[in-house]
């Protein structure tokens, strides 16, 4: 049986707590979602110790049951964390889940049921506050092996919790751990098998999810307090693995997608589409960044493309034509897309030019 992994807590990773969960707080005190408050990476009021090892700089240590590769997310005095346990309980032949013959997979579905779990620490102690099962069921297919079965960082305002379980479904709780609202979006057909992991984003009242798979792909927007569909958008997308990207620019709030055949953005509000460029990489991960005028995105297997692309764009641009060790540029249009493309770099190449 697989041993326990362990979750950590550095010394100040964040700013010192000042208020309890749910308070009023600026996502900018916190770790509230994938990549963080600007959903990039940084925080911008944070102040964490350069230095750390077992006996330095760590404040506490506690054992988390089965596997998680989503990262925790931290709310003033609360860290949250998703994890998928092998109960090692066989399924019967009735409750296995049939393959789809139309999909070729490099990975074994198990035969054995997962336990879905929701955990919630005190920061400052690592003491468990509550533990909630949000399902229990068996995978319909297996994952990459750097990969797991809880890979999707759940996401909060402070008020609710939101986590996504892809297949297992969608939950929302309370930050006391009492279940809001739950909901089904399928069954997803992962590329040969890897797994799910793309990230809900929360904006506002609406939650962000991205559903790209090997077929029927879709992006949905759903209301955050009651769960229920605002708007859902077809796409002509391959699997990705991508988070999505909400930037405000100049009056209008943008969804930006990173995926194979194109980049897009679509109307927060409404799902219109406001611009598009193509010429992304299979398995395209990477989630987008922005700086608040350009939104840069990026992809690198079997070839490699990295876009910044202006969050004032309309229209539509090609793929961008490239050239080995140099940059080109897409068309350039009054008030149309541009894009501008990185170089396609060889496999030998370590770094963008």
């Amino acid at each position: 049986m697989r041993q326990p992994v362990l979750l950590s807590a550095l010394l100040l990773a964040l700013s010192p707590v000042v208020q309890a969960a749910g308070s009023s707080q600026s996502v900018e005190d916190n770790w509230h979602q994938w990549r963080g408050p600007l959903a990039s990476g940084a925080a911008p009021k944070g102040d964490p110790p350069t230095h750390w090892d077992q006996k330095s700089n760590v404040k506490w240590k506690v054992a988390v049951p089965g596997l998680g590769s989503a990262t925790p997310i931290v709310w003033g005095d609360r860290v949250f964390v998703v994890t998928a346990v092998d109960t090692q309980r066989l399924a019967e032949a009735a409750a296995l889940p049939q393959p789809d013959p139309r999909f070729s997979k490099r990975t074994e579905a198990p035969r054995t049921y997962y336990r879905f779990l929701v955990l919630c620490f005190d920061r400052d102690t690592g003491r468990l506050l509550w533990q909630r099962t949000a399902t229990e069921q068996v995978p319909h297919e297996g994952h990459h092996p750097t990969h797991s079965y809880a890979a999707s960082s759940p996401t909060t305002d402070g008020r609710y919790l939101y986590v996504s379980f892809g297949s297992r479904g969608l939950y929302c709780y309370d930050l006391d751990g009492k279940l809001q609202w739950q909901r089904d979006l399928g069954r997803m057909q992962t590329r040969l098998g890897w797994g799910e992991g793309s990230s809900p984003t929360l904006h506002g009242d609406a939650l962000v999810v991205n559903w790209d798979q090997e077929a029927n792909s879709f992006l949905v927007v759903l209301d955050a307090r009651t769960g229920q569909t605002r708007w859902k958008k077809e796409r002509e997308e391959p699997t990705s693995w991508a988070t999505p990207l909400v930037v405000e620019h100049d009056g209008r709030t943008q969804v930006i997608i990173n995926a194979t055949n194109r980049v897009r953005s679509y109307d927060l509000d409404s799902g219109d589409l406001l611009w598009q460029c193509g010429g992304q990489s299979v398995n395209a991960i990477p989630s987008p960044v922005s700086d608040g005028r350009l939104a840069f995105c990026m992809s690198g297997y079997t070839k490699s493309a990295a876009f910044a692309i202006p969050l004032d764009a309309t229209g539509t641009s090609p793929a961008a034509t490239r050239s080995p060790g140099a940059t080109s540029t897409g068309p350039r249009m009054s008030r149309r897309l541009s894009c501008t493309a990185a170089a396609s770099i060889s496999r030998k190449r370590t770094m963008l030019s």
